[in-house]
């Protein structure tokens, strides 16, 4: 009787002490509310499976840039109902559709490091799907789910996102 005690409390430490870090699947902590129509070009890079983009908003609140996995950049004005009603999280987002998928799924992800968890951590992307933070050199994979593949800490912020048969994105807490 005495072992089988002893047997289920190192048991239970065992798996309470094993699950130290948890991570919610989507993040609620940063407020998002954004739409895109994904018919329309710059944001229709991301009808393409593997193929990201970054959504920063500009500093006046007015326009979001919009950059491509090769780096190249576009200005997008916003419409005054955008402007009141639209969240970007952290940092931006970044939109896409992973390489392993049937073509419907859509990620969003927050462009913050979240290692470095400010606004300032933005991080970099490259040609294969890998985000990069500038500050701490953590490096993130966008087609397998924002998991961590260099550095320390947890996956990348990540969004729900919906789609209307019409081809616009919603991207939400």
């Amino acid at each position: 009787m005495r072992r089988t005690f002893s047997l289920l409390l190192f048991l239970a430490t065992f798996l309470l002490m094993g699950c130290t870090e948890s991570y919610q699947e989507f993040c609620t902590q940063y407020p998002v509310t954004y739409s895109v129509d994904i018919t329309y070009a710059p944001f229709n890079q991301v009808a393409s499976m593997g193929q990201f983009i970054c959504i920063r908003p500009k500093s006046n609140h007015a326009s979001v840039t919009v950059t491509s996995l090769t780096g190249k950049s576009a200005e997008v004005a916003l419409s005054e109902t955008e402007r009141r009603s639209f969240s970007f999280g952290l940092a931006g987002l970044i939109i896409g559709q992973p390489y392993f998928n049937d073509g419907t799924a859509y990620y969003a992800y927050d462009l913050a490091c979240p290692a470095c968890d400010r606004a300032a951590a933005r991080l970099e992307m490259d040609e294969q799907g890998k985000a990069s933070c500038p500050l701490c050199d953590n490096v993130y994979d966008l087609n397998n789910g924002g998991i961590i593949v260099s550095g320390s800490g947890r996956p990348l912020y990540r969004y729900r996102v919906t789609q209307s048969s019409a081809g616009t994105l919603f991207v939400h807490n």
